[in-house]
């Protein structure tokens, strides 16, 4: 908050990256687990690279990973805007590597690591009390 009591500007785009991190990854922790549980739930023969048991603990991971972020990015630490774009990108990455398998769910995916970079990269500092 400002002096005259006003929050500061971009301070609902960065509660907006931060959420959508929580919610992406949540999700990729969600995917993870049902692609180590389930291995007919996902198509396995479309995969780019390696098989759905990698991709499972692999997003298991950028999912927790994204988790601790959006803690960050709400406690207003500077790292987390940094964290929170690169692990944003790297999940998109991984839906695209991903989307022969999965293309409703990939396009979602990157669309929201979209915009949760772009919010991260115009307002990562608004949490910031300094």
């Amino acid at each position: 908050m400002e002096a005259s009591g006003a929050p500061r500007q971009g301070t609902g785009w960065a509660a907006f990256a931060a959420t959508m991190m929580l919610v992406v990854g949540t999700f990729n922790v969600i995917w993870g687990f049902v692609a180590l549980v389930d291995d007919n739930y996902f198509q396995n023969d479309s995969l780019l690279l390696w098989s759905l048991n990698s991709w499972g603990a692999i997003h298991i991971v950028i999912g927790a990973l994204q988790l601790l972020t959006s803690l960050l990015i709400f406690s207003g630490s500077g790292a987390g805007a940094v964290l929170g774009i690169m692990f944003a990108f790297v999940s998109a990455i991984g839906a695209l590597l991903a989307i022969g398998a999965y293309p409703i769910w990939s396009v979602i995916i990157i669309v929201i690591d979209g915009l949760v970079i772009y919010a991260l990269t115009v307002y990562g500092y608004a949490f910031r009390t300094d």
